[in-house]
């Protein structure tokens, strides 16, 4: 490898260390994590371009979802998102990398590819010691380079020893701790351990991204090989009989037809409910089943596609057109449960308004309307790439889950229906448990003419949040949009805050 490009790998991974300290390890990191990841693209970016050894350039586009995804730290206070947001962004890395070596493509994708994406997550890892080795080879004196990995073994081993005895010796003499730790404010600083944690990532972080941007440069294989080279015909495949499988079809869809009778009936067209039934009451009953139900005929179609494959898109017989037929009828009905449970759905959040937990399984009945469109073409035409088209749909869901302000959303809609009389109360007690993204709507309920207890709950939240922003150690690095509106509002509402309202 060329010594510029080993140059310019080691800066990566020195940078991306040195930033990821700085920028993601902030207290209350906010418009920092974008920068972080503006920061990396321009790094990939420049490192990358006019590098023939780059196989597919077009791989950094997966940036994009990457950086989406990090804008929900900069427009949102809600916290829901975090944990899963570092495994989804670590993914994604790691389908970048593989798709920029031309290990992967996205027209492509299939199985395969997902495993090798999970498995190429662990590559960078045997990359660790590359830098070292760069050091090592660069001397041609063996004895010298031999004195140098002992001094640095010596050093690496005394470090933190050295610092776990002062650390001790503080805490035994405070004449130790005044007249030699508080002396350096630097060394005090130090020994703080979450400094030495903050240090200890970076520097994993700085050699694991080091690690993923060398397996593009490298001609070694890595542990992706295995999976990469499997060839389709050496996978397993499986055949069914297309009797049975008609059989268990006709039975399931006979179930499914009765019951779009019944919802037709008493649902969609409000006919009068048996047993006392109101229709919040039967909405509520049965759209998280439905919703399961809808996944799991999608998943049918899929599995009876990959075993009558043969014998319905080859050989093309009279079974085979009423297996695709039915297929087709099954996509229809699965079409009416996800409309069923939407209805459902209005109806109950229509009488006690909007949780997290609804505005997703909205969100999610659209986006599966997407993939179930998709289906119904993939059952007419079997060489679309549906694998492809369903990871769209999945990654634009979960954006669309980081980008939406849910608990703003919320809050609105209950205080919204509160306001024009369409509830008799106002669930305080949960609307208490959002995020600052809720403050903007709730502060609406400060009004005189708001009942004294749900007044005086919606003060307490507020004074809540005024007293966590006052506490909160602040930087540029924590600056949130939804953040920076709440504070400014309940400045402005101070006075508000201040009395009980009778």
């Amino acid at each position: 490898m060329d010594d510029k490009i080993k140059i310019r790998l080691a800066l990566y991974g020195a940078i991306s260390g040195a930033t990821y300290i700085y920028l993601m390890m902030a207290p209350n990191p906010g418009i920092s994590v974008p920068v972080f990841i503006i920061i990396q693209f321009v790094c990939l970016y420049l490192i990358l371009k006019n590098k023939k050894q780059i196989k597919n350039p077009r791989g950094l586009l997966v940036m994009i979802p990457i950086f989406m995804v990090s804008l929900n730290h900069f427009i949102s206070a809600n916290n829901m998102w975090r944990a899963t947001n570092f495994f989804v962004v670590i993914f994604l890395y790691s389908l970048m990398f593989l798709m920029l070596n031309g290990k992967l493509s996205f027209k492509t994708i299939d199985i395969k590819g997902f495993v090798a994406a999970v498995a190429n997550i662990f590559e960078p890892v045997f990359n660790f010691a590359v830098p070292f080795k760069w050091i090592s080879e660069r001397s041609k004196d063996k004895e010298k380079t031999l004195l140098i990995k002992r001094i640095l073994i010596g050093v690496v081993i005394t470090i933190p020893c050295a610092v776990f005895l002062t650390m001790m010796l503080s805490s035994a003499d405070m004449v130790f701790y005044n007249n030699f730790v508080s002396l350096n404010r630097w060394f005090a600083d130090s020994l703080n351990i979450f400094y030495l944690i903050k240090l200890i990532y970076g520097i994993f972080v700085g050699l694991y991204l080091f690690g993923h941007l060398y397996s593009a440069f490298s001609e070694e294989e890595g542990i992706t090989k295995g999976v990469i080279s499997i060839n389709n015909d050496e996978i397993i495949k499986f055949k069914g009989d297309i009797i049975v499988l008609n059989i268990l079809l006709v039975s399931i869809l006979t179930i499914y037809s009765i019951f779009i009778v019944i919802q037709f009936k008493y649902l969609f067209s409000s006919g009068v409910l048996p047993y006392g039934l109101n229709y919040a009451d039967y909405a509520r009953r049965g759209f998280f089943e439905l919703i399961f139900l809808s996944v799991l005929n999608i998943v049918l179609i899929l599995t009876v596609t990959y075993l009558l494959k043969d014998k319905i898109y080859c050989e093309k017989t009279k079974w085979a057109v009423f297996t695709k037929f039915m297929l087709v009828y099954l996509c229809i009905l699965t079409g009416i449960l996800l409309v069923s449970s939407y209805y459902r759905m209005s109806l109950y959040d229509g009488a006690y308004g909007f949780t997290r937990l609804r505005i997703i399984v909205y969100l999610f009945l659209i986006f599966e309307a997407v993939g179930l469109a998709a289906t119904l073409i993939y059952i007419m035409k079997h060489s679309f790439n549906i694998l492809a088209v369903y990871t769209a749909v999945a990654v634009a869901f979960y954006l669309t889950l980081n980008l939406v302000k849910i608990d703003d959303i919320i809050a609105k809609r209950n205080i919204d229906m509160y306001f024009a009389g369409q509830t008799e109360s106002l669930d305080m007690d949960y609307l208490m448990t959002l995020s600052s993204d809720a403050a903007p709507q709730i502060i609406r309920l400060l009004d005189k003419n708001v009942e004294f207890g749900i007044r005086n709950n919606a003060r307490i939240y507020l004074e809540d949040k005024n007293e966590l922003y006052n506490d909160m150690e602040y930087s540029w690095r924590s600056y949130n949009l939804s953040v920076e509106k709440t504070k400014k509002l309940l400045s402005e509402n101070s006075k508000k805050l201040q009395f009980k309202y009778e």
